[in-house]
């Protein structure tokens, strides 16, 4: 595989882990700005007698823009959660081939979320749907964000799935070992402690 072709798969994903970082920061600013709003609206609530309209509304919004935003940063830092008790004592070889399928089911996966949520998000968007709430939020504007994070994840998946392919066709073990063979954190602890 001409080298040409590795150097603009491996800048692809660098900026593709670069958005994913900026929206990972952006969902958690969100939340702590989410988390200060429910405390003044408890507040106004206890002491004035008083609310803030629309932050159970925003929150909702918040927490499936932000676990949407998160998904592809996830990714690359190997935080989803992978039950492979039985698979980690395969042969390397065939553990790699496990890791490519579930690298690729999730890819799968995350096709049906995404184009699903574009399609809500479209369908919003076309018969002018808002939120039956007094604030009338247009459903398109949160469904569009969450459609954006769903579809950075989904192209984080497929670039590394390139990436691997092109790793398997020119023989590179390096990166083959990079991104397939990851091992969690809380066994790299064990192996580095001595726990078993």
């Amino acid at each position: 595989m001409p080298l040409d072709m590795r150097h603009i798969v491996n800048r692809v994903e660098t900026a593709i882990g670069a958005v994913s970082t900026a929206f990972c920061l952006i969902g958690g600013w969100l939340l702590i700005a989410l988390s200060f709003a429910i405390c003044l609206e408890v507040i106004l609530r206890k002491v004035f007698s008083m609310s803030l309209q629309g932050i159970d509304e925003y929150g909702g919004y918040a927490l499936a823009v932000t676990s949407a935003l998160g998904m592809a940063f996830c990714f690359y830092d190997h935080a989803h959660i992978r039950i492979d008790l039985l698979v980690r004592r395969l042969p390397s070889p065939l553990f790699r081939a496990s890791s490519f399928i579930a690298i690729a089911t999730l890819g799968a996966t995350a096709w049906y979320l995404t184009s699903g949520a574009w399609s809500v998000t479209l369908e919003s968007w076309e018969f002018g749907a808002f939120a039956n709430t007094p604030l009338r939020t247009p459903l398109y504007i949160p469904q569009g964000i969450w459609a954006a994070g769903l579809t950075i994840f989904f192209v984080a998946i497929v670039v590394r799935l390139i990436r691997i392919v092109i790793a398997v066709m020119s023989r590179d073990y390096k990166t083959l070992t990079e991104t397939l063979d990851h091992q969690p954190e809380d066994e790299v602890v064990e192996g580095v402690c001595g726990v078993e």
